[in-house]
């Protein structure tokens, strides 16, 4: 059996050095898929703030560019790069007018603009309009392949409130005029259906398609960036088939949040909806290898809109 050259992969996200979440929910599950994964933290915290307490900060801007620099220095060329949890301003302006600027022309680019969730943000409200200045690069030397933004976070890109299926594909319009993005994932957006979770895909104002999968009775913390790295590896993989890719992502994941809830002691009260700070990703292995999950075991429909 003869070697192969691993493809490339810088992740600019949160660290956590307990739990799965941000870069430590990326690095692992793609080094099983063939990645050598590069890792830039934006924050180096003990563990999840969801836990009752942490300690650690978030990365000075300085350090970020500096970092960036020295892969620079040695010529480290990226066949994607996944832009996560971005903590200030600052740090979003270097990645926009530094980082993503200076990669080769073949570099992939994925974002995952973390604003907030269920109509509240928890980053500074000036990082949304430097989140609609990147994605209009009117004279820059990228364009964003894939964006993946919550139904909050579409909207506060959009100004436009996403409602039912009218106002979504309102909004989705809307964001395909205001931006140069290619392709297009909400990652979850409210149907008024408790018992399913739709994410929608989109490669024009013209193209909607809504996937869905069953809702596990928790919330999770990792989810989203565990969805990124497997997704980013798929679409890459595939040569851009969007619902392919996101069909088999939604899945593998959906088996890691089975395998993290059935693990999670849940005390007096089984049927409770329940908070769960990290996944467990290793418990996971068997799925999160490219033939552990089949997609003719898709769980869940898919319609076009």
């Amino acid at each position: 059996m003869h070697p192969h050259t691993a493809r490339n992969l810088l992740t600019i996200s949160s660290h956590v050095v307990h739990g799965k979440v941000g870069n430590d929910a990326i690095q692992f599950p793609l080094n099983l898929r063939g990645w050598n994964v590069d890792c830039i933290h934006t924050t180096n915290f003990s563990n999840h703030p969801g836990y009752a307490s942490f300690k650690g900060s978030k990365t000075d801007p300085e350090i970020i560019r500096s970092l960036f620099r020295g892969l620079q220095k040695i010529h480290v060329r990226y066949d994607a790069v996944i832009v996560g949890y971005i903590c200030s301003k600052a740090v979003l302006e270097i990645v926009n007018h530094e980082i993503l600027q200076q990669l080769v022309p073949s570099t992939k680019i994925v974002i995952d603009p973390i604003m907030g969730d269920h109509g509240k943000l928890y980053v500074a409200e000036e990082l949304v309009a430097v989140y609609k200045e990147l994605l209009r690069p009117a004279g820059s030397n990228f364009s964003v392949d894939l964006l993946t933004p919550n139904q909050f976070e579409m909207e506060k890109l959009t100004d436009i409130n996403i409602t039912d299926k009218a106002s979504l594909t309102q909004a989705i319009g809307a964001f395909f005029d205001m931006f140069s993005v290619k392709n297009l994932v909400i990652t979850s957006v409210n149907f008024q259906d408790t018992q399913k979770i739709s994410c929608v895909c989109a490669t024009s104002k013209s193209s909607i398609t809504v996937i869905t999968t069953p809702r596990i009775n928790a919330s999770f913390s990792g989810s989203g960036d565990l969805f990124i790295g497997l997704l980013t590896d798929r679409f890459i993989k595939t040569g851009g088939d969007l619902v392919s890719s996101l069909r088999n992502t939604i899945e593998v994941v959906q088996r890691v949040l089975e395998v993290t809830y059935s693990l999670t002691d849940r005390g007096n009260h089984p049927d409770s909806r329940i908070y769960i700070p990290d996944l467990r990703i290793i418990e996971s292995k068997p799925y999160l290898l490219e033939d552990g999950v089949s997609e003719k075991d898709y769980q869940g429909e898919i319609y076009r809109i």
